[in-house]
């Protein structure tokens, strides 16, 4: 199989390490006086909540660095993705953060929190919105906006109103108490990060023009960055790579950070051992665990679910290097047989249908940009182009001397066009 490793990243190909970067970035140029924002992107599952963790953990240990306390909020717990406007998210972003650090036992600076939430819950009842139901300690306003759909405007305007007072009460008593108090815990400063917003659907705002990620990431971009703390957010792959990437470079004061997909072959299309073999070795730690051989190596393991590396390797090419994707194809195999091994007609029966599903959905003008995508491997500025980037029609990679370059999903290419 070629692999001699079991470490996580010993056999992931060459190039700039995400987490590294970021836990960089937040440790030399970040302070309490000066915060600063990074953003995040990628494919969905590839692979940015684990990356987060790992950030949150190396800035939590403080080896070789400041030590950096972080609150997480997972925005798709709280938020309604489907409707998101920048006064929900603050709101939830400070409920994560009053709730974090009431866990780390700091609990000064809440009575006036409590108080602000008492007066927005008054406001509230006054204007009749008996469908929110919330309490006057912060930790208890946790409701969505999901939950009172018919008074999302109404109650919306009371907050976005209020907002300022938010801002004011967070950065002038709750953060300075809390960084006093953690600084005896041997922190340094403290990071608010925000998961799962690259999941919010784009859609095109008929009244203003714009999209949705445009309204909520540009336009209201100084709001997002209005509490006095460092930033860490997820946005969607879809704007990250479209035009709008030099607006989000300037507003937010960083280029944008990818989780990459692991490069399985290069732009000319010949194949790359080492991320097919990371592959391989990620996949057959699943299997030590299905088959009780956790003393095996795993890409032995692996290569026990199909009857021969060819199969194996055609399954890992399926994949485009998405690692959720490779995941999927190798579970939705196991009902394709009555037993292991998966043999090689199964997967190409398995292959044809996957390929036929998925070309079910696409119309002509979407065959003419992923035949160009194809051919060049560059991207085309059109909305739809973005739109089947973000439904993993098209790849985006990162490979070496060979920089940004686009791939369409190999299932396409079964497909007789």
């Amino acid at each position: 199989m070629g692999c001699t490793s079991t470490g996580s990243d010993s056999l992931i190909p060459e190039g700039p390490d995400v987490k590294s970067r970021l836990v960089q970035a937040f440790r030399r140029n970040a302070t309490p006086e000066r915060p600063i924002t990074r953003l995040l992107t990628g494919h969905r599952g590839s692979g940015k909540t684990t990356e987060l963790n790992r950030v949150r953990s190396r800035l939590a240990a403080g080896d070789h660095g400041p030590k950096v306390f972080s609150s997480m909020l997972f925005a798709q717990e709280w938020l309604d993705l489907e409707d998101v406007q920048p006064e929900d998210l603050v709101l939830q972003i400070v409920r994560q953060l009053v709730a974090d650090l009431r866990e780390e036992g700091v609990s000064v600076g809440e009575e006036r929190l409590k108080g602000f939430f008492s007066s927005l819950w008054a406001r509230v009842r006054s204007a009749k919105l008996d469908t929110v139901e919330a309490g006057i300690d912060p930790l208890s306003f946790s409701f969505t906006l999901e939950d009172f759909p018919t008074a999302r405007s109404e109650f919306r305007s009371i907050l976005r109103a209020q907002l300022p007072t938010v801002f004011d009460l967070v950065n002038t008593e709750l953060l300075p108490a809390a960084r006093e108090h953690l600084a005896g815990q041997g922190y340094d400063d403290l990071l608010l990060v925000v998961d799962d917003l690259d999941k919010i659907p784009q859609k095109v705002l008929r009244e203003a023009g714009l999209t949705n990620h445009e309204n909520l990431f540009l336009d209201n971009s100084a709001a997002l960055r209005a509490i006095n703390c460092s930033l860490l957010l997820t946005i969607p792959i879809e704007l990250a790579y479209s035009p709008a990437q030099a607006r989000l470079r300037d507003d937010y004061g960083a280029s944008i950070h990818t989780v990459p997909l692991l490069s399985i072959i290069d732009r000319g299309g010949s194949p790359i051992a080492a991320g097919r073999n990371a592959l391989i070795e990620i996949m057959g730690r699943r299997a030590q665990r299905a088959f009780g051989a956790e003393d095996a190596h795993p890409a032995q393991c692996a290569a026990r679910i199909f009857e021969s590396d060819e199969v194996l390797r055609r399954v890992v090419a399926l994949s485009g290097g998405h690692l959720r994707s490779l995941l999927v194809i190798a579970s939705e195999l196991l009902d394709w047989v009555e037993e292991l091994p998966v043999g090689g007609g199964a997967v190409e029966r398995y292959a044809a249908r996957t390929a036929s599903d998925l070309g079910r959905a696409l119309f002509k003008a979407d065959k003419d940009i992923l035949e160009q995508v194809a051919d060049d491997g560059r991207g085309i500025e059109d909305p739809r182009f973005f739109e089947l980037l973000r439904n993993q029609y098209v790849f985006a990679y990162e490979a070496g001397a060979d920089g940004h370059w686009y791939g369409i999903n190999p299932f396409l290419r079964e497909i007789d066009w």
